[in-house]
């Protein structure tokens, strides 16, 4: 039998062993709930866009990519006006 301790701020650590067999990770977000005398955690589903959080990341930057971009149109303009 696994046991664990309440901290004082409330919090409970799931020991690894049971988050390796149920697969669970940080950020992972549970129903809480009583039943009777129990306290049930239920994991609950992964939302499907949260699991692609950071598969982009990279050296891209869509910031400076479009500040290149209004630059550009910038100095066409400019060119545009002086002729």
């Amino acid at each position: 039998m696994l046991t664990t301790v309440l901290s004082e701020k409330g919090q409970v650590v799931i020991p690894r062993a049971v988050r390796s067999e149920l697969g669970l990770e940080k950020g992972d977000r549970f129903e809480v709930r009583v039943e009777g005398e129990q306290l049930i955690l239920q994991p609950l589903p992964r939302h499907p866009l949260l699991e692609l959080y950071g598969a982009f990341k990279g050296d891209y930057s869509l910031t400076e990519d479009l500040l290149a971009e209004r630059e550009a149109d910038r100095l066409r303009e400019e060119r545009k006006i002086l002729g």
